[in-house]
C-alpha cells in the first residue's frame, strides 16, 4: 500500500487575492540563497498562514513572458507585518529565480498571492521526522520552528551538496527541541544519504514530512513503502520544473483544441498550456493530487508523479503533465 498523502486543498482555479507587497530587506542566506522580507505596499495586516505554507510571487522571464512561482514563508506566522521568502538562484531555470536576484532589490514592488497550504503538520502524529533537500528546507524549516515553539521534540535530516550551500541550517541548529542532522554528499550518488537504514524500522504514529528534488522524494516514499510504513506516514512537497528529460524540447498536441505548442524544459506542460491561453485543470503542480491528469493518445509519457498507480503507468494511457515529460519528442494529449 501507498504511503502518501495528497495535498488537502488542491484547487484548480486560484481565488486568492493578488497582494501588492514592497520589499523591506533582503540578505544572502548563501552565495546563490537570498531571503527577500516583504510587507504591504498599502501597510495592510498579512493573511494568516501555518508552517508548509507558500505563496506565489509574479516573475517576469528574461524574454517579457510572466508567472507566478511558489515559494514556502519562512518567516514567524505571529507577525502579520511580514512574509519571508528564500529565493535560490536557479541557473539552468527559465529565469524567474535570477530576475528575484538580480532585478529586485529592496523598494522594489511585487504581487502576490495566496498563502496557500498543501502541506500541513500533523499535530496529531505521535513524532514527527523532516527530511529536506537543498533549497526544500524552507517550508521544513518553518516546521521546525513551529515544533519547537510548541516544546514539540522532533528530528530534522537536511541534506545538501556542502554546508556552503545549506541555507537556514545555523537558525534550525538553534533550537533546543530539534535534533539536526546535516548531510553532505557533494553531489556524488556513492555518498547520498543513507535513507534505507533509517527507514527501516516503521514507528508508530510517526510522521515523515519531505521536500528537494523529486528524487528524493521518490527515495523516501519508495523505501517506506519497501518497509511497510503505514499508509499517509510519508507527505511531501516539492516545486520546480522539468529537469535532465532526454529531450529537452518537447512538441505537445492538444487533441481536442486542435493546438500545437512547443515546451522546453524546465517549464511543465501544464504551465506551456495555461501560457499559450488555455484553462488546465491542475491543483497541487506538484504531481501528487492527479487533478491535472490526462489522457495520453500517442506518444510515450516518462512519469515523474506520485499519482498514478504503476499499472496506469505501464499501460502508456495517462500522464499528470504538471511534472511529468515525454521520452518521445512529441506527445498528443486528449486536452
Amino acid at each position: 500500500m501507498a504511503t502518501i498523502t495528497v495535498s488537502p486543498q488542491a484547487n484548480r482555479v486560484r481565488t486568492d487575492t493578488t497582494m501588492r507587497m514592497q520589499v523591506c530587506e533582503t540578505v544572502s542566506l548563501t552565495a546563490s540563497t537570498k531571503l527577500l522580507r516583504l510587507r504591504s505596499a498599502e501597510e495592510r495586516i498579512l493573511p494568516r498562514f501555518e508552517a508548509g505554507a507558500h505563496i506565489e510571487v509574479n516573475v517576469t522571464f528574461p524574454d517579457g513572458q510572466e508567472t507566478w512561482n511558489a515559494y514556502s514563508l519562512i518567516g514567524d506566522p505571529a507577525d502579520r507585518s511580514l512574509f519571508e521568502i528564500a529565493v535560490k538562484r536557479e541557473e539552468r531555470g527559465r529565469g524567474g529565480s535570477r530576475y528575484l536576484h538580480d532585478a529586485i532589490s529592496v523598494g522594489e514592488i511585487l504581487e502576490v498571492r495566496g498563502p496557500t497550504n498543501g502541506f500541513p503538520l500533523d499535530m496529531d502524529a505521535t513524532s514527527h521526522l523532516l527530511i529536506a533537500g537543498g533549497i526544500g528546507i524552507t517550508p521544513i524549516y518553518s516546521m521546525s520552528v513551529q515544533l519547537s515553539k510548541l516544546k514539540i521534540k522532533h528530528r530534522v535530516i537536511f541534506c545538501a551538496r556542502d554546508v556552503e550551500d545549506a541555507p537556514l541550517l545555523e537558525r534550525l541548529r538553534s533550537s533546543s527541541f530539534a535534533d539536526v542532522e546535516f548531510h553532505a554528499d557533494g553531489g556524488q550518488r556513492d555518498c547520498y544519504y543513507d535513507f534505507d537504514s533509517l527507514l527501516r524500522d516503521p514507528v508508530e504514529g510517526q510522521r515523515i514530512y519531505v521536500c528537494g528534488p523529486q528524487a528524493l522524494i521518490r527515495t523516501v516514499v519508495r523505501i517506506s513503502a519497501r518497509q511497510k510504513w503505514r499508509g499517509g506516514a510519508v507527505r511531501f512537497e516539492n516545486f520546480g520544473g522539468i529537469y535532465d528529460a532526454p529531450n529537452p524540447k518537447l512538441t505537445v498536441h492538444l487533441a481536442k483544441r486542435s493546438k500545437t505548442i512547443v515546451v522546453e524544459q524546465p517549464e511543465s506542460i501544464v504551465d506551456a498550456i495555461a501560457r499559450h491561453g488555455f484553462d488546465p485543470l491542475y491543483g497541487c503542480k506538484r504531481g501528487d493530487c492527479g487533478i491535472c491528469a490526462v489522457s495520453v493518445t500517442s506518444g510515450t509519457p516518462m512519469h515523474r508523479d506520485m499519482f498514478l498507480s504503476e499499472e496506469e503507468k505501464e499501460s502508456g494511457k495517462y500522464m499528470c503533465p504538471c511534472v511529468s515529460w515525454s521520452a518521445s519528442e512529441e506527445i498528443t494529449l486528449d486536452i
